[in-house]
């Protein structure tokens, strides 16, 4: 009898997502055709693998139809036999174990480290350490403001930077090849404060870009009242300033003292 053999590379660091994966394949297929189902797991940190091996003595072709039709983005590995995998045993330090059921799968897969894993999955490390600075959520303030305006707002960014406050920059988050729109549309959502800095550029401008997102922080505020903007004038007189905003109060950035004030402002709203 012809025995058909399967490796799949796992994800290790997100090994909890794998379990129904291999539950599935065990309580679709039974002992009489899935002859072997077990995990090689190499616990090398700087070459983690996670090694689902099956052998078929029969059905073959209705697994690799249920693969097809449930999992067709799993990575089948080619080339690499399961005899490969016991002569590198010693190497590479395989831990190995075998499931008979569907039943024996979340024990070993649980997430923390056991006597097949080493080293936790990703879910737990994160619960345990902020590891990604840039994953770790902080309140975010959003700078909207004319391009021919950089000269000035490098100055507000850079001492909202001295003060610990987080900034929507697009001079430091759109990089090449990003979309415009959805980067700019993401850093809209994701910000707690729009700081819209008005100036005749700012009104001039022919992006459309600093009109929507005045537009967005005024609509905000109008439909929750915890939603805020600060509106810096660079340059306008009051007069002409769009009716939208000419009854808020803002920071004349031509006064003395005007981004100090601008900060201190911001950091209040932020501990609020």
């Amino acid at each position: 009898m012809n025995t058909k053999k399967y490796i799949f590379n796992l994800d290790y660091g997100n090994r909890t997502e794998e379990r129904e994966f291999i539950k599935d394949i065990l309580n679709n297929f039974d002992n009489d055709s899935l002859v072997g189902c077990g995990l090689f797991v190499n616990n090398n940190p700087y070459s983690f693998e996670c090694l689902l091996y099956l052998s078929f003595e029969k059905d073959s072709d209705r697994f690799d139809e249920f693969i097809k039709n449930k999992y067709d983005k799993k990575i089948r590995i080619f080339n690499y036999f399961i005899d490969d995998a016991f002569a590198a045993f010693s190497s590479r330090g395989y831990n190995v174990v075998s499931f008979m059921d569907a039943e024996s799968v979340d024990m070993v897969l649980s997430g923390g480290a056991n006597g097949i894993f080493g080293f936790p999955c990703k879910a737990v490390f994160d619960s345990m350490w902020r590891s990604n600075l840039k994953n770790y959520k902080m309140k975010k303030v959003f700078l909207s403001h004319s391009s021919k305006d950089k000269f000035i707002v490098d100055e507000i960014f850079n001492e909202l930077q001295a003060q610990e406050v987080c900034v929507w920059y697009d001079k430091y988050e759109i990089e090449p090849g990003d979309s415009i729109t959805d980067k700019i549309n993401k850093g809209l959502d994701e910000s707690d404060i729009g700081v819209i800095c008005i100036s005749k550029n700012f009104l001039d401008t022919d992006s459309g870009w600093t009109k929507s997102e005045l537009n967005f922080f005024v609509q905000r505020r109008m439909k929750n009242p915890n939603k805020i903007f600060i509106i810096v004038n660079f340059d306008v007189p009051h007069d002409e300033l769009p009716p939208l905003v000419q009854d808020y109060r803002y920071v004349d950035y031509r006064e003395k003292g005007a981004i100090d004030i601008l900060v201190n402002t911001i950091k209040k709203r932020l501990e609020c």
